[in-house]
C-alpha cells in the first residue's frame, strides 16, 4: 500500500501545536493564589495588603521571589514573610497550596483560627505558625507532606490531644517547637526517624501537659543542642544516657514531676551554658562532676529536696552568672567553692538549712546584682566589707532587666533560636531584677553596717526576722533608688532617722516589732506606710510627743511586757476592763462548785500521793 508524503502531516501537526492549551504561567498562578489569601482574611485584616495590586513583584509586602533562570521566566513566590499584622481569619490552606514553589512560610503572631491542613507547599522548608489561635490536633501527615522541613513552629497557639505516636520527623529537621499549647498524653518514642543521621538542633515541648518518662530515644539525637521540657506533667528520672548529648548548650526540664537523682552522665554535656532542673522532686547530693561544666553560666536546682553541702569542686564552674539552689535542703557552712564564682550576677540560696557565719567574702563580687540568703540559719554578724565592689549595688553600672515593680521576685528568661545555615543554636538568656539583698530569717546579731546601707543602687533591702540591734544607720537616706526596705521583727532602737520619709522612690516600708522610740518625722512621707512602726510602743507624735521622747530602753521594755494593757485605755475602756474580770471570776466560781459537787471529781483531786524513796 503507498505511503503518503511526510509533508502531507505539516499542516495537522501546526493544527495540533495550536489548538493544544499552553501551561499557565507561574506568575498568573501565584498571583491569583495571594489574592485568593487576602480574600479569605476577615476584611479588617486585609488593608494591610493593599500594596498586593498589579504585576505580581517583590513590592507586595512580605513576598520575595526565586530569582528568573532566564529573562522570560515569569517570577514565582519563594517567600511569604506577614508576622504580626493582625491578621485574622480561619487558616487559608487552599491558597496556599497553589504556591508550588514556596519554600519559606511565617505567618506568626496573627490571630489565625482554625485546624492545621495536611495541603501545604510540599516543597516547603521553613513554617512558622507561632502565636496564633490554630485549634485541634498535630495531624500526623504534616511530616509525610512536607518531606522538606527544615524548622517548624506552632508553639503558643491552642493546638490539644495527644501527640501519635508514630509522628515521627526526616532527618533534615533542624528546630521543632510545639511549646505553649495544650498538648497532653505521651511525648512520641522517636521524634526523629533516623536520630543517628538527624540534625535536629532544637526540641522546645515545654508548656503543655505531656506526661509519662522522658522518652530515652531523645538522648540518641546527639546533634541536640537545645532541649526544653519544662512544664509538663513528666515523671520518673531523668535518662542515665542524658551524657550522649555532648553538644547540648540548654537543658530545662524544670517545673516537672521528676524523681531521682541528678545523673553523674549529665557532666557529659560539658558544652552546657544553661540548666534548670528546679520545681520537680530530685534527691540526694549535689553532684562534684558538675565541676566538669566549667562553661555554664545558668544553674538552677531550686525547689527539690537535694541535701547535703556545696561541694568544693563546683569551685570549676567559674563561668556561673545565676545559681538559684533554694528551697532545698543543703547544709554545712558556705562552701568556699562560691567564693569562685567571680562572674556571679544572681545568687539564691534561700529556704535551706544554711549555717555558720556568713563570710567576709560575701558580698564581693564585681557583678553581684541579687543577693538572697533569707531563710536560713547563718549566725554572727553582717560582715561588714566589700560593699564597694559590686558596680550595680553601687549604683555605677547599667541594670539589664524591667523596674523593681515587675521583676520582685526576679524572673530569668532564655531565648533560642537556631541558624538553620550554620547550623548553630543561638542562646540567650535576660535577668529581669532589681539590686537586692535579702538576710532575712536567720539568726544575725549586731549592728547595720553602715557600708551596707551605702550602696546606692540598691532598690531591694531586706534584713527582717533576725536579732539585730542598734540604731537604723543615718546614711539610709543615701539610698535613693531603694523602692524596698524592711527591717522588722528585730531589736532596733534610737529614733527614726528623718532621711527616711524624704525617699520619694520607696514603695514598701515595714519597720514594725522594733525597739524603735522618740518622735516621728516631721515630714509626710511616712504616711503612705500604714502600720510599718506598729509594735513599737516607744514611737510617739503629736502633743505630749516630747514627754514621751525620752524615755529610757529599760522602761520601754517595761512597756512592752505590760502592753497587753493598752487595749484597756480610752473610751469605755475600763468598763470593758471591769466586764471581764466579774466575767472571769464568775467561770472560776462554777468550776469549783462543780469540781466539789463531784464524787469522781473529789477522789481524783484529793487522793492521796504515794511517794518512794
Amino acid at each position: 500500500m503507498p505511503t503518503a508524503p511526510p509533508f502531507l502531516f505539516l499542516p495537522f501537526l501546526l493544527l495540533l501545536l495550536v489548538s493544544t492549551p499552553r501551561p499557565v504561567a507561574p506568575a498568573s498562578t501565584d498571583r491569583a493564589a495571594l489574592l485568593a489569601f487576602r480574600a479569605s482574611l476577615s476584611p479588617p485584616s486585609r488593608a494591610v495588603l493593599s500594596s498586593w495590586r498589579g504585576p505580581l513583584s517583590a513590592s507586595w509586602l512580605g513576598v520575595s521571589l526565586h530569582p528568573p533562570v532566564a529573562d522570560a521566566d515569569p517570577p514565582s513566590v519563594a517567600g511569604l514573610a506577614l508576622p504580626g499584622l493582625n491578621l485574622s481569619g480561619p487558616f487559608p490552606a487552599a491558597p496556599l497550596a497553589l504556591l508550588r514553589r514556596l519554600r519559606e512560610l511565617d505567618l506568626s503572631a496573627n490571630a489565625l483560627s482554625g485546624e492545621l491542613p495536611c495541603s501545604l507547599p510540599r516543597s516547603l522548608v521553613d513554617l512558622d505558625l507561632s502565636r496564633n489561635a490554630l485549634v485541634g490536633a498535630v495531624p500526623t501527615c504534616l511530616p509525610a507532606s512536607l518531606p522538606a522541613l527544615r524548622t517548624l513552629n506552632l508553639s503558643a497557639n491552642s493546638l490539644r490531644l495527644p501527640l501519635s505516636p508514630s509522628l515521627s520527623f526526616s532527618a533534615r529537621l533542624v528546630a521543632l517547637d510545639f511549646s505553649r499549647n495544650a498538648l497532653s498524653g505521651a511525648m512520641p518514642p522517636r521524634i526523629v526517624a533516623d536520630p543517628d543521621a538527624s540534625g535536629l538542633l532544637l526540641l522546645d515541648f515545654s508548656h503543655n501537659s505531656f506526661s509519662g518518662e522522658i522518652p530515652p530515644a531523645i538522648t540518641a539525637i546527639r546533634s541536640l543542642q537545645g532541649l526544653f521540657l519544662s512544664d509538663n506533667q513528666l515523671s520518673g528520672e531523668i535518662p542515665s544516657g542524658i551524657g550522649n548529648l555532648t553538644y547540648l548548650q540548654a537543658l530545662d526540664l524544670s517545673l516537672n514531676r521528676l524523681s531521682g537523682v541528678v545523673p553523674p552522665g549529665l557532666a557529659g554535656c560539658f558544652q552546657l551554658l544553661y540548666l534548670r532542673l528546679g520545681g520537680n522532686q530530685l534527691t540526694g547530693a549535689l553532684r562534684p562532676e558538675l565541676d566538669a561544666l566549667d562553661s555554664l553560666k545558668v544553674l538552677d536546682l531550686s525547689n527539690n529536696q537535694i541535701s547535703g553541702e556545696i561541694p568544693l569542686p563546683l569551685a570549676g564552674c567559674r563561668s556561673l552568672e545565676v545559681v538559684i539552689l533554694s528551697g532545698n535542703e543543703i547544709t554545712g557552712e558556705l562552701s568556699g567553692a562560691v567564693a569562685k564564682w567571680r562572674s556571679l550576677r544572681f545568687l539564691s540560696l534561700a529556704d535551706n538549712q544554711l549555717s555558720g557565719q556568713l563570710p567576709d567574702w560575701m558580698f564581693s563580687f564585681p557583678f553581684l546584682q541579687w543577693l538572697d540568703l533569707s531563710g536560713n540559719r547563718f549566725v554572727g554578724f553582717i560582715p561588714d566589707g566589700g560593699f564597694n565592689t559590686s558596680s550595680v549595688l553601687n549604683g555605677a553600672g547599667g541594670v539589664q532587666g524591667f523596674p523593681s515593680e515587675g521583676v520582685i521576685p526576679p524572673q530569668l528568661f532564655v531565648s533560642a533560636s537556631v541558624d538553620a545555615t550554620g547550623m548553630q543554636l543561638e542562646l540567650g538568656y535576660d535577668l529581669w531584677a532589681a539590686p537586692g539583698i535579702d538576710l532575712s530569717r536567720n539568726v544575725l546579731h549586731g549592728e547595720i553596717p553602715e557600708g551596707l546601707v551605702a550602696m546606692k543602687g540598691l532598690e531591694y533591702l531586706n534584713l527582717s526576722c533576725n536579732y539585730l540591734a542598734g540604731q537604723i544607720p543615718a546614711g539610709l537616706g543615701g539610698m535613693g533608688r531603694l523602692r524596698t526596705l524592711d527591717f522588722s521583727y528585730n531589736g532596733l532602737s534610737g529614733e527614726v532617722p528623718p532621711a527616711i520619709a524624704a525617699m520619694t522612690e520607696l514603695e514598701a516600708l515595714n519597720l514594725s516589732y522594733n525597739r524603735l522610740s522618740g518622735p516621728l518625722p516631721t515630714t509626710d512621707g511616712l504616711q503612705k506606710f500604714p502600720g510599718a512602726l506598729a509594735g513599737n510602743p516607744g514611737i510617739c507624735s503629736g502633743e505630749g510627743c516630747s514627754a514621751d521622747a525620752g524615755m529610757s530602753e529599760g522602761k520601754m521594755a517595761r512597756s512592752n511586757l505590760h502592753g497587753w494593757l493598752g487595749g484597756w485605755h480610752g473610751e469605755n475602756g475600763w468598763v470593758s476592763l471591769g466586764a471581764f474580770c466579774i466575767s472571769t471570776m464568775t467561770s472560776l466560781c462554777v468550776s469549783m462548785a462543780t469540781l466539789l459537787c463531784s464524787s469522781k471529781a473529789r477522789s481524783f483531786v484529793f487522793q492521796p500521793v504515794r511517794i518512794e524513796y
